[in-house]
Order: C-alpha cells, then structure tokens, then sequence
C-alpha cells in the first residue's frame, strides 16, 4: 500500500510539472505573438510609403495636392522630369469654385514651367487611372513618375501599375514627415491616414485588382 501511495504520488507530481510546463509553453507562445503583432504595428506606416523616383518623362501630382505639387517642382528641377500633370477634380467645389479653376489659376499665378491640369471626376485613386489615362493618351510618352502623399504611395503605385502597365511606373512621396512614420499611432491625423491608407489598400489587393476590367489600354 505504502509503494502504491509513492507511485500515486510520484504521478501526481510528473502530472503537475507537465501541466506547469504546458502553461508556460502557451505563455511564451502568447508572449511572442504579442510581440510579432507590435512588430508588425510600429510598421505599418512605413510599410505603406514608398519613395522611389526614376527618371520619366512627365510627372503626375495626384489629387492636386499643393504639398505634392511643389515636391513635384523640386524633383522637376532636379531633372527628373520636365512635364507635371497637376490632377484637379472638375466635381469637387471649394466655395463655389472647382478645383480645376483653382488648380489653373495657381498654375497661371505660379507660371511654372511645362506644368499643366489634367481634369479628374473619379474620386478615388483606382477611378483616377482613367482620368490620367486621357491626360497621357495625347503626350505619347513611356514614362511617368507619380508624386502623391506619403502613406499613399504603395497603393498608388500598384494601382497605375496594374491598371495602365502600358508606362513604365515609378513613385515619389511627397515632403510631408514620413521619416516618422514608425510613430505614426503618436499622432491622431498620422494613424488615421495609416488607418484608412491600409483600409483602402486591403480592398485594392482583395477586390478591385481581380476585376475583369482593371487593365486600362
């Protein structure tokens, strides 16, 4: 009896240690997991920005931007380029005035070289592609080089790459503080831009790239 309550016990307790070191395995499992999920949260931002600008023959502004559009002067003088296509909404109103207007009269105000409006009525990026698609058709040109938003440029880029893959592509983010953008969550504006840019660019890669007709020739 008294062998059968040692073995009893002896039992119990190998029980108990593997028990105890099942829990901690999970723990460490979980531990890790915690801390790939706020790996891969401080990268968010940077993930979606990208900053590579080649050299082409016309440079287009989305969304008409003027932070965009003076980083597009800089990469200009910088001989990236010698055309800038300045995309302006001829739907969007601002105090009883379309972009367009606006976009224009900057332009004739600023006078800067080989720099023109190409009129859009998409309000998205992946509607826009058909807007710069008519502004392009009449250049003839193989290259274009897009300057948009920091946070913007990874979908932009593969939108444009994918829907008009007859140019040669290439991305510039615009001078906004993207140097920055592994903090983004310490600033309201920054993480919901990172928010809706990863909303947008999940429906992109999900949805919209497997459309029958994506591909604008």
């Amino acid at each position: 009896m008294l062998g059968h309550g040692l073995e009893t016990k002896r039992g119990q307790a190998s029980t108990f240690r593997r028990k105890r070191f099942s829990v901690f395995k999970r723990f460490i499992v979980a531990l890790a997991i915690v801390a790939l999920v706020i790996v891969l949260l401080s990268h968010a931002g940077s993930f979606l920005i990208l900053n590579a600008p080649e050299h082409a023959d016309a440079i287009v502004v989305l969304g008409g931007a003027e932070g965009s559009y003076w980083h597009a002067v800089k990469l200009q003088k910088q001989g990236y380029a010698d055309r800038i296509l300045l995309d302006a909404s001829v739907i969007r109103m601002v105090f009883g005035r379309s972009e367009v207007d606006l976009a224009t009269e900057f332009l004739n105000r600023t006078s800067p070289p080989l720099a023109e409006v190409c009129p859009t009525v998409q309000d998205s990026t992946f509607g826009e592609a058909a807007d710069v698609k008519r502004c392009l058709a009449r250049l003839n040109i193989p290259s274009v080089l897009i300057v948009t938003s920091d946070f913007h440029t990874r979908m932009a880029l593969s939108i444009f790459q994918k829907r008009l893959p007859q140019y040669r592509w290439s991305v510039a983010a615009a001078s906004a503080p993207y140097h920055y953008a592994d903090r983004w969550w310490k600033h309201r504006a920054w993480a919901k831009t990172v928010l809706d840019e990863w909303q947008q660019l999940a429906w992109w890669e999900l949805v919209d790239r497997w459309r029958p007709d994506v591909a604008l020739r």
